[in-house]
């Protein structure tokens, strides 16, 4: 099973992008992003939309399980 607060870290930190610059390409507060970590909690489905399109893909995509593992 993926962890998706993990993907949603290394998607982020692919791109060079910082926990504000995430939460504005995506709309959502930075604090909501930020929390997410803090106390290990999975986005919603909704959330989770946005921050698929703030990287450019799918939540199929999102999904996908790398072929290598």
């Amino acid at each position: 099973m993926k962890d998706i607060l993990a993907e949603i870290t290394r998607y982020r930190e692919s791109r060079g992008w910082t926990e504000y610059q995430l939460a504005e390409r995506s709309g959502l507060p930075q604090s909501t992003i930020s929390s997410w970590t803090r106390q290990n909690v999975v986005p919603t489905v909704p959330n989770l939309e946005k921050i698929c399109t703030a990287f450019g893909i799918t939540l199929s995509q999102f999904f996908l399980e790398d072929a290598s593992e």
